[in-house]
């Protein structure tokens, strides 16, 4: 793809600020360890749990917890290796605990995350890619519900962690499969040891938190059922015709467009051709996923034995279908991510006269826009859902120290059309989210530009030929004449060469790298772009994860934010700098602009979630207030 910018310094910050930025989580653990030293909301059942577990009281269970006890066995087994190490702690308490989370968001999740961005992109983390890479990276660790439970003794950046986890090993499983490998029998041993790992990992995800098994097995294993069908099909062409997409679809072809060249009703086309696919080819997508199986086999004997999804306090958990949570996870996500998408929403609705011109990005696919058709098929079905199916849960109206108190009482209690009323709203920012996966998309033509040496030879072979294909002796006359026309040239222009001219026969071997490096670009690229079918499988994922979930909490938005996050694509260098990078105009002024308009997303959204973390750190720990029911407990305001 084309990079934004050369190595600089400025491109390098991202990667130079990640540890020191990253101490702003030791700092917001120290400050809350201060003002808040005893177990404050649901941290009262985990540290409990946690002390029960770390007196060998395994048979120990508080009815009241509902995720399963992986949080607990973490802490457990990281503070019985610093006692043995250090002879230290003999009891753990809150700030213990709280340690325990906090080097799973400050150390195990930046490391990890790094690991799945590099084999996501696959591009070496020592480019000028790798800053960017780093500072996702750091942008992710300072996600502000992520950053906040990181310094409470919550549940939330374990299961992160271990989804990522489980993320990387069926990336690498999924790679294992490819072309350059040695033997047979290694490959089989390390298909089969990455297997073992990634069902072992998947099993960890669900003693963290049982939505998990979502991302695990339905996320993932979708993923590895496009994978499969992309490698036993073809692109399938356009059409308009149902019946024709059906019968190509178990013909062996795959509709399956980028996102940034698709319409609403691709999604639609995709779908189908999906379905068709995999029923086309079902005993080997069913080979495939196997170890996606057995997880969500395993899941379904703990629900057998367990009588529920939850563990405790099923009166209040119980499962159900609360569609709306589809509907306030888009406003969620333009909140949060808006440094994100605003340049890329600019470049498309604002006409291209008023624009900066280092902010042009030239996007001039009309499908980007929502459709008149689209928006009409849609928000009816919106509103059908706020009608029939709003769900407010008796803890989300009874707790006001959560900021989803507020936001429920104003759409429902301060006047009865206000929830209707935002259904556009939602309609919009779900497209802003849906495109903004199309934004950064390579621009310009599909054709792909091969390194300048290898281009060289290639003209040197057009110009000389193979030696197969050299043209034949000329006769003795001729050669007469050819040797003195030389010896005329040379003699003129003694004054003028420098030595003799390079020639090179482009073999077998110059070819070979020449298409090597065509596949290695080719494969860049499309990691790169983000295909509508990736979108349908992380939609159907987060559907699944949310919708079960009758209580609306924006710690359950978490992780498909950060599975959405993870795979936006960069931003692109503006057209007024390529256009200069083309006519060779390097002026530093223009390139330190086109620097800073590159990597002002990135920038806007480090400086937004620094002030939201700052805002809402300060009101939990300055501005506590009293229940009245409840005279000298402080009560503070949180996510």
């Amino acid at each position: 793809m084309n990079s934004p910018q050369p190595k600089t310094g400025l491109t390098l910050a991202g990667r130079y600020l990640v540890p020191f930025v990253l101490l702003s989580l030791l700092v917001w653990r120290n400050q809350v360890n201060h003002f808040v030293q005893e177990p404050y909301l649901d941290e009262v059942f985990h540290v409990g749990q946690a002390q029960a577990y770390w007196a060998n009281n395994w048979s120990h269970w508080d009815p009241k917890i509902t995720t399963p006890p992986g949080l607990y066995v973490w802490s457990y087994v990281l503070c019985a290796g610093i006692l043995l190490l250090r002879g230290s702690p003999k009891d753990v308490g809150v700030n213990e605990l709280r340690a325990t989370n906090l080097a799973a968001t400050a150390l195990f999740l930046p490391w990890r995350l790094q690991t799945l961005l590099d084999l996501l992109r696959k591009e070496p983390n020592t480019r000028p890619s790798g800053a960017w890479i780093n500072h996702t990276v750091l942008n992710i660790c300072l996600f502000p519900p992520l950053f906040f439970f990181s310094g409470l003794y919550y549940t939330d950046v374990l299961a992160l962690l271990v989804v990522v986890e489980a993320y990387i090993w069926d990336i690498k499983r999924s790679d294992v499969n490819g072309p350059n490998k040695t033997t047979v029998g290694a490959l089989r041993a390390q298909i089969s040891f990455q297997n073992l790992v990634f069902l072992v990992l998947g099993l960890v995800a669900l003693i963290f938190r049982q939505t998990n098994i979502f991302w695990v097995s339905v996320f993932m294993g979708g993923l590895q059922v496009v994978r499969t069908i992309r490698q036993n099909t073809k692109p399938c062409a356009a059409t308009k015709i149902p019946f024709e997409l059906l019968s190509k679809g178990f013909q062996g072809e795959l509709y399956d467009p980028l996102v940034e060249e698709a319409s609403f009703i691709d999604y639609l086309k995709t779908g189908i051709s999906l379905a068709c696919a995999t029923v086309s080819q079902l005993p080997l997508i069913l080979a495939s996923i196997t170890s996606h199986l057995l997880v969500l086999a395993a899941f379904g004997g703990f629900i057998l034995w367990n009588g529920s999804v939850v563990l405790g306090h099923k009166e209040f958990h119980s499962a159900g279908i609360h569609i709306p949570q589809m509907l306030y996870i888009w406003p969620y996500f333009i909140f949060f991510s808006w440094p994100l998408i605003i340049i890329g929403i600019t470049n498309i609705t604002v006409p291209r006269r008023y624009l900066p011109k280092f902010f042009d990005y030239r996007f001039s696919n009309t499908n980007r826009l929502p459709g008149i058709l689209t928006a009409l098929g849609v928000i009816p079905l919106m509103l059908l859902a706020i009608h029939f199916n709003t769900i407010v849960h008796p803890f989300t109206l009874a707790d006001n120290r959560h900021y989803v108190f507020y936001v429920f009482r104003l759409l429902t209690r301060y006047h009865p059309a206000v929830k209707y009323a935002v259904a556009p709203v939602y309609f919009l920012c779900a497209w802003a989210v849906f495109t903004a996966i199309g934004f950064y998309s390579p621009p310009g033509p599909k054709g792909l530009s091969i390194a300048p040496t290898l281009l060289d030879s290639a003209n040197t072979q057009t110009k000389q030929g193979f030696p197969s294909q050299q043209k034949k002796p000329e006769t003795k006359k001729q050669q007469k004449k050819q040797s003195s026309k030389k010896k005329t040239s040379s003699n003129s222009n003694k004054t003028t060469t420098t030595g003799p001219q390079n020639t090179q026969v482009v073999t077998p071997e110059i070819m070979a790298r020449i298409q090597a490096h065509v596949l290695q670009r080719q494969q860049q690229r499309d990691q790169q772009q983000i295909r509508v079918s990736f979108v349908l499988i992380w939609l159907v994922a987060t559907g699944l994860s949310l919708i079960t979930a009758p209580l609306v909490e924006p710690r359950y938005f978490i992780i498909p934010w950060v599975m959405w996050r993870l795979h936006l694509p960069r931003q692109p260098t503006p057209e007024v700098v390529r256009q200069q990078q083309k006519e060779g105009n390097h002026n530093a002024l223009d390139l330190f602009k086109a620097q800073i308009a590159t990597e002002l997303p990135h920038i806007m959204e480090t400086v937004w979630f620094l002030l939201v973390n700052a805002i809402t750190g300060y009101v939990f720990l300055y501005k506590g207030f009293e229940w009245p029911q409840e005279p000298g407990k402080i009560q503070r305001f949180m996510w």
